[in-house]
């Protein structure tokens, strides 16, 4: 066929008399010089596409095929055609309709749209004449197309290092609930350096098996991808293994949950050696279950002559490096626990009293320890900007001495591995004197982070050690909200930016480590004289 044109008459209607004939729809798959590369016979109401794997699809280019095939009813182009046309990044969707005498009626045009971020990434034109496509220069049209997605994936290309993410919530729990866990993984996303273009909140009872979110609404979700140019998913629950390379084979997009998005974070943020062995043996530990290769890797392999069964797979032989290296870690991490020991009796004998800094992360922790201990710990406003747990000699009022330890910060749903693999150094938290408990006031979910640190203390047998809540960032919110705060749950009211707030919370932890019911069981050493 003429390559200029986007179908001819006589083609289109030797289309319309057999698709008439059979009573089944027919589509051609066309490439730009003209040849037919594929004829693919349908049932009355569509065609399926084959896997178009070996033919070339870009950000910016499209695939080099159009698909001209024929409608038995008057209707235009339908949803599947449309979804097709973006998933498949075709050059143009024809459906022309085939008359009861076979003849070709009116026919009907979609192309994808240029600079469309909201609303639908195509436009659709018709019904129209096949004869009136005779007078469009696809050739023209086509590489123009092309050229203004081009200019405007560089317009979008300013900073290469930034992965840009969709977020993907499935819930069913209250819309106050979903919409909290939401906007805390997007805190997550940006913690991580991630830029995130959109969010999608679907409410269901129960999940799909293979996607989660359904094949329908993953292929909404990759459509908006595609018209915002994000390169990753992440969802707000656990993926399983399985489901991880189903949704990445249907979008070819980057999948990962809250989950992973935690231990990249950790990975990043962890500096000292002991932080660094932990976060690793929490990623392996993840990564186990979920190891999956292809069928083409399944080649068996250590097999040979003499030997019985058939040898090992790669993927038992990666299985296999992967426990032992998490052995290995765990060994590693015991040795640790003993310097660390050895370090908590000498804090012992020397009488000091520990307070220890625990909470939700970002509730301030960080910022408290330095102007307490007059220290520079890294501090962001970011979630998990402290892992590494630093402690320092604090000099009291009247000349006693209080060792002050910041951690790391909880959340809700915080990953079992990561738990696990941090459990070494949490424990160290039984053997504090007093837990400052930090809340940030201005955070309208506190009251669920306050439950979630607690319950994390309880799994660790901690929540036995005595506790002061401080309530932070109160610079933030309203007089009156502070006092409703008080009136409710007590505890001490502060801004860790703000010195003159400091005086009060140190008075109460003196109170209370030497004249409360914590001080009577401090060693005389403790206080000098």
């Amino acid at each position: 066929m003429n390559p200029d044109v986007v179908v001819s008459p006589e083609l289109a209607r030797s289309m319309t008399e057999l698709s008439r004939e059979m009573g089944r729809q027919l589509g051609l798959l066309m490439d730009r010089r003209g040849n037919v590369e594929a004829v693919i016979v349908g049932d009355a109401k569509g065609i399926e596409i084959a896997e178009m794997g070996r033919y070339r699809v870009g950000r910016i280019r499209f695939r080099g095929l159009r698909v001209v095939h024929t409608h038995l009813d008057a209707s235009p182009l339908n949803q599947d055609d449309l979804t097709d046309l973006a998933l498949l990044r075709f050059d143009l969707m024809v459906a022309i309709q085939a008359l009861d005498n076979g003849l070709p009626g009116t026919a009907s045009v979609a192309h994808l749209r240029p600079g469309a971020f909201e609303g639908e990434p195509w436009v659709v034109e018709g019904p129209q004449s096949v004869h009136q496509l005779t007078s469009m220069d696809f050739q023209q049209f086509i590489e123009s197309l092309e050229q203004e997605f081009a200019a405007e994936a560089r317009t979008r290309a300013v900073d290469h290092g930034t992965r840009r993410a969709v977020l993907i919530g499935v819930s069913a729990d209250s819309v106050r609930q979903a919409h909290d866990s939401m906007e805390e993984l997007a805190a997550l996303a940006d913690s991580a350096g991630i830029e995130v273009l959109d969010r999608v909140m679907q409410r269901r009872q129960r999940v799909d098996a293979r996607t989660l979110v359904g094949p329908g609404k993953l292929k909404e979700i990759f459509i908006r991808c595609l018209q915002l140019d994000a390169d990753m998913l992440i969802f707000d629950r656990e993926l399983s293994g399985s489901q991880v390379r189903a949704i990445a084979e249907m979008t070819d997009l980057e999948v990962i949950d809250r989950t992973q998005m935690i231990l990249d974070i950790f990975a990043r943020r962890a500096h000292s050696r002991e932080g660094k062995i932990q976060v690793e043996l929490a990623q392996l530990k993840y990564s186990l279950p979920r190891l999956v290769l292809k069928d083409d890797f399944l080649s068996r392999i250590t097999g040979g002559i003499g030997l019985k069964g058939p040898g090992e797979t790669k993927m038992e032989v990666l299985r296999r490096r992967v426990r032992d290296r998490i052995t290995a870690l765990e060994k590693e991490i015991k040795s640790l626990a003993k310097g660390r020991d050895e370090r908590r009796k000498s804090r012992q004998r020397a009488g000091l009293p520990v307070v220890s800094i625990v909470g939700y992360t970002n509730a301030g922790k960080s910022t408290l320890f330095n102007k307490l201990t007059d220290s520079n710990v890294f501090v962001e406003n970011r979630l998990f900007a402290t892992l590494d747990p630093t402690t320092r000699r604090v000099r009291f009022p009247e000349e006693r001495e209080v060792v002050m330890a910041d951690t790391v910060g909880f959340m809700q749903d915080l990953p079992e591995d990561l738990v696990a693999a941090f459990r070494a150094t949490l424990e160290e938290l039984r053997e504090a004197t007093l837990l400052l408990h930090v809340v940030d006031i201005s955070n309208p979910d506190r009251e669920n982070q306050m439950a979630a640190v607690n319950e994390i203390l309880s799994d660790l047998a901690i929540d036995a050690v005595p506790q002061l809540v401080v309530f932070n960032k109160c610079d933030l919110v309203s007089p009156e909200e502070v006092e409703e705060v008080r009136e409710r749950f007590g505890g001490i009211m502060i801004s860790a930016l703000q010195h003159e707030t400091l005086p009060g919370l140190i008075e109460v932890i003196t109170r209370t480590l030497w004249e409360g019911s914590v001080g009577a069981r401090l060693p005389a050493a403790s206080t000098a004289e």
